[in-house]
């Protein structure tokens, strides 16, 4: 366990050790894969630590520190942190599969991927559609007869579209 008086064999100093790696590692780790994050911790935790001067982990331990020198290094915050963020991995992982289930439901029922188009999202392709039928005809703004307006015409054949296309009646 780290905050253990150690002796480095590295570059002579002697006090008390601080814990292996990153915790951030951990972090990290925790939020995407928890098995691993978890050995890392335990890892982290184990052993004699490394010298708190120079980083090495060539450390053995020594008898000849000051008990009131020792810096308290918060486990405490480590194990929160490392709960929350195996709380919150799990809740992401049940709203990615709640959602992946309303998915593959609705594809099931309904044979489509996405939500079914709404009655003025319809109305708009096929009125855009209608635009460019009349365009490609030269017949707008005005139809053939001359007296009825082009968009009149479309809005009142476009009314309860059900495919979004524009269909001339």
């Amino acid at each position: 366990m780290a905050n253990k008086c150690i002796s480095c064999n590295n570059c002579g100093h002697v006090g008390w050790s601080k814990n292996r790696g990153n915790f951030l590692i951990t972090i990290v780790l925790v939020i995407f894969f928890v098995v691993p994050a978890i050995i890392y911790e335990i890892w982290r935790r184990s052993g004699l630590g490394v010298c708190s001067n120079c980083g090495s982990n060539l450390v053995v331990p020594s008898s000849q520190c000051n008990p009131k020198d020792r810096h308290f290094q918060l486990d405490f915050l480590g194990i929160i942190l490392v709960v929350a963020g195996i709380v919150v991995s799990t809740m992401l992982a049940i709203f990615l599969f709640m959602g992946l289930y309303v998915t593959v439901n609705r594809y099931l029922e309904t044979g489509q991927w996405s939500l079914p188009k709404s009655e003025e999202t319809l109305f708009k392709e096929c009125y855009a559609d209608g635009l460019k039928h009349y365009q490609s005809i030269n017949q707008f703004p005005t139809l053939a007869d001359g007296k009825t307006l082009t968009m009149d015409k479309i809005q009142i054949d476009c009314k309860g579209s059900t495919t979004g296309k524009y269909i001339a009646k």
